[in-house]
């Protein structure tokens, strides 16, 4: 089977590693080609077993250089006929639904209220685009839901992210990461983390207010791309890492606070690692925390102290949710069940085409 996984960027982040994932762990009889945009830092590790395939420079914004991205989409299709095109990202939605034919595309829509909410000036073209697709995959129930909201409801499916397990990796103390965190825990009893890239998007405002509310404990950020001053004594941005998840390790409590999500890897990541989460309730996150592996709050300073604090105040309690993150995990978002819902999806396209 010749697939092709197309992205519009390839820094670090959700729908990367989705795509990373895919590459990685499906099986070598498969041809593999990764199509995408930036300069691959995502494929870094990912070995020589498929085809990189560089269309442009980074680029998210709509422009009319998308023009010439378009034809070189044809361009591939014409060169390569691959029998799969699984489409990642609002923009090479579009695109790739356009160049590619409609019964070997699947598109996985990494969080539909980035469209509904944040750039709804796309939604009329996702409705015009809705059937030109084999199949449009939401990562959560809720993003299923809304798209039938939206009138987006032939061919829907939810595959809930997955991510790899990585808990037993062995860590490496000259990193200057763990160095700093080895620090922290020498003036701080507890470490609560968030990891994720600091936009409007990831309310970095509300953790800091969190922070201050909870000067007791250490709050660590790891993703910022700058430098941030004037923070609380208690708050430390560490910067952006590759494989950031090997940190988790270190934290007591996984905080994510968001304006809106898909399903976030890095909380997926923390259930790995056994850490408790305390979450904004936006997207498929109050599907994933249930009150025992953690919570999905309102965003609300008061809500996340008073649960932050529930956790962090009882090593009893701190040690049954660690254990319940840990088996939530291994029940429902082992990166194994989603690349078998995944590859369902890819032989249903192939059978379909005979």
């Amino acid at each position: 089977m010749r697939i092709f996984q197309i992205i519009t960027v390839s820094e670090y982040g959700g729908a990367q590693t989705i795509v990373a994932d895919l590459v990685r762990n499906l099986k070598p009889e498969h041809e593999l080609f990764i199509l995408y945009g930036g300069n691959g830092e995502a494929w870094s590790d990912l070995g020589n077993n498929f085809v990189r395939i560089k269309l442009n420079d980074h680029r998210k914004e709509v422009s009319l250089k998308d023009i010439s991205l378009f034809f070189k989409l044809l361009y591939y299709r014409v060169k390569y006929r691959p029998d799969v095109i699984h489409l990642h990202s609002s923009k090479m939605g579009v695109l790739g639904r356009l160049a590619f034919s409609s019964r070997k595309t699947v598109y996985t829509v990494h969080g539909f209220d980035s469209i509904r909410k944040a750039f709804r000036k796309f939604l009329t073209v996702e409705k015009i685009l809705k059937n030109r697709v084999f199949r449009i995959v939401g990562v959560s129930r809720y993003d299923v839901d809304m798209m039938k909201e939206e009138g987006i409801y032939r061919n829907v499916e939810c595959i809930y992210n997955g991510v790899a397990d990585h808990h037993m990796l062995p860590i490496n103390k000259n990193d200057i990461i763990i160095s700093g965190l080895e620090k922290i825990k020498q003036t701080f009893p507890k470490i609560i983390m968030c990891i994720s890239r600091i936009s409007k998007q990831k309310k970095f405002d509300l953790f800091v207010d969190i922070a201050k509310s909870m000067p007791q404990y250490a709050f660590v950020w790891i993703g910022n791309k700058e430098k941030v001053n004037n923070l609380p004594p208690n708050v430390f941005c560490m910067g952006e890492a590759h494989s950031a998840f090997s940190y988790l390790r270190y934290a007591d409590l996984f905080i994510l606070t968001s304006n809106y999500e898909g399903l976030p890897m890095s909380l997926l990541e923390a259930l790995a690692f056994g850490v408790p989460v305390v979450a904004s309730r936006v997207g498929g996150i109050a599907e994933v925390l249930d009150g025992k592996n953690g919570y999905a709050l309102e965003n609300k300073t008061s809500l996340f102290t008073e649960k932050i604090g529930k956790i962090l105040s009882d090593e009893e309690i701190q040690k049954e949710m660690s254990d319940y993150a840990r088996k939530s995990y291994l029940a429902n978002f082992t990166v194994e069940k989603m690349i078998g819902r995944y590859m369902a999806v890819y032989n249903e396209i192939v059978t379909s085409n005979k």
